[in-house]
């Protein structure tokens, strides 16, 4: 009995060289398994890490929102955007970039509102109306990196969007070499002209007024539908503020009717087509005149909120109910 038991034993619990081995290796891999899940954090730590700072320098690099060396940049934001979390802020300078209009524009006749649209911020805004208020001039695109505190990506958004009406230059004629002293110089009439109805001969009988001037004022005035203050020959555009002031005083304002915008029957396109009417408030019009009915007195223009004071009584004189 005891040599089969032991018999037994030997056929269940012996093994052939083969399958020592094979117990070996599995053993050993059951092994490393079960120990895994312990050391994986170790072994990968590194090559995480890398992949995220990765990933986080590419977000913030995209953003334009590094951290830049100039403390100027750094005061731009205040202590409550400092201390947002990353994600909000993070948003808050995507809906800053991607804010704005984009449509053809002169730079030289934009208005504020117009640059509002178009999505600058209104420091920039009052640092372009100061610099053209003093005389200057954008001739080509690029001019407009000139002005400071408007950003390169701003400009690359806006550059395939600037119109500049060509600026006409006076050529200067050849001097003439001669022993006679010649005195043909363009003599100048100092009669008054009546704003309302000089054509461009009259107005280029002015000092400092030539054929592209006058054609300016002629067509400015037209699109005004008339001046009503001689302060507007001043507003033609490309018009040199010391020309006008010369010749100010030859002015005159004579009596004519003005062409009168229909506010209850124009649309969009017919209102903004006004030099002192844009897109916004032309569409202002129109939607409170569909929401609350047809305008009683010009007066009622008051009451929409794209109109303040200052544009009520410059576009007043336009605009007529009937």
């Amino acid at each position: 009995m005891q040599f089969t038991q032991t018999k037994w034993v030997k056929e269940y619990f012996s093994f052939t060289k083969k399958e020592r081995n094979a117990i070996i290796i599995l053993g050993s891999l059951a092994l490393l398994f079960s120990l895994l899940p312990t050391l994986f954090p170790f072994l990968v730590k590194s090559d995480i890490e890398l992949v995220v700072d990765t990933a986080a320098q590419r977000e913030l690099t995209a953003l334009e929102i590094l951290p830049d060396k100039n403390e100027q940049s750094t005061a731009s934001y205040s202590d409550a955007d400092l201390y947002q979390p990353k994600e909000s802020r993070f948003e808050k300078y995507r809906r800053e970039k991607t804010a704005g209009e984009l449509f053809a524009f002169d730079p030289n006749a934009a208005t504020a509102e117009e640059w509002k649209r178009l999505g600058l911020r209104d420091k920039t805004i009052q640092t372009i109306l100061k610099y053209r208020t003093k005389g200057g001039k954008f001739y080509k695109a690029a001019d407009l990196q000139r002005i400071y505190g408007l950003h390169s990506d701003e400009y690359k958004r806006l550059a395939p969007y600037i119109q500049i009406e060509t600026i006409a230059k006076p050529v200067r004629e050849p001097a003439i070499v001669s022993n006679e002293i010649k005195t043909d110089r363009k003599e100048y009439n100092a009669a008054v002209v009546d704003i309302n109805h000089a054509d461009t001969t009259t107005w280029k009988q002015l000092k400092g007024i030539g054929s592209a001037y006058a054609r300016r004022i002629v067509n400015f005035r037209t699109k005004l539908g008339g001046f009503v203050s001689i302060e507007q020959v001043g507003e033609t555009y490309g018009l040199p503020d010391s020309v006008f002031q010369k010749v100010k005083q030859q002015l005159r304002l004579g009596s004519s009717s003005i062409n009168q915008i229909d506010v209850n029957n124009s649309t969009v396109e017919q209102l903004k087509a006004h030099p002192y009417i844009g897109f916004s408030v032309a569409n202002s019009i129109v939607q409170y005149r569909s929401q609350h009915g047809n305008f009683s007195t010009i007066t009622d223009l008051q009451k929409i909120g794209a109109i303040d004071e200052a544009l009520y009584r410059k576009i007043s004189p336009y605009l007529t109910v009937k």
